[in-house]
């Protein structure tokens, strides 16, 4: 019977990753746990809250609807001066998710100028809608800091993630 229970927690422990070590209870049974670690930064909209925005105005004048019915959502929280918002950014302009009817993707410039995003946009052809927070006040409703972030949001309205985007292979953190 120890033998079954040390396998068991030697087996999950393997297969979650090495989160934590398996530890005993009081009453000596072996358990892992498995807590989220802290989010880098304070966070203010967590997975099933609603997309504090309904619309927003891309640099061309363009009204996107946030609040689509029909359309899953890509919001990205970025700078033009950030090199994993350029990363980040690139990548998605040789991505499916582009091409992609069902979802709806608007990249949101933190303290940046309309004409800042556009020349950077035409220098880097950046193909995705684009707009500006020029005072912070969209993103004061995400996070204290951190950039980029990915918020993927489904038809109704609802945060699925947000994931802070540093470093390589930003894409793999999209889930539906």
């Amino acid at each position: 019977m120890n033998k079954s229970i040390a396998f068991l927690a030697s087996a999950s422990f393997f297969l979650l990753g090495c989160q934590s070590p398996p530890m005993k209870n009081n009453d000596g049974v072996l358990s892992v746990i498995t807590e989220q670690p802290a989010p880098k930064y304070q966070e203010f909209i967590h997975s099933g809250d609603i997309l504090p925005m309904s619309s927003i105005v891309d640099i061309d004048g363009n009204s996107i609807n946030l609040a689509d019915k029909n359309k899953r959502k890509l919001v990205i929280l970025f700078a033009t001066w950030c090199s994993d918002s350029n990363r980040a950014l690139k990548a998605l302009n040789q991505s499916p998710l582009l091409n992609d009817s069902t979802i709806e993707i608007v990249a949101i410039a933190r303290e940046e100028t309309n004409e800042d995003v556009m020349k950077w946009r035409d220098e880097h052809q950046i193909k995705v809608a684009l707009a500006t927070d020029v005072d912070r006040s969209i993103y004061k409703q995400f996070a204290v800091g951190g950039i980029p972030r990915l918020i993927t949001v489904n038809e109704d309205n609802k945060v699925i993630k947000m994931n802070l985007a540093e470093g390589d292979g930003q894409l793999k953190l999209i889930h539906w």
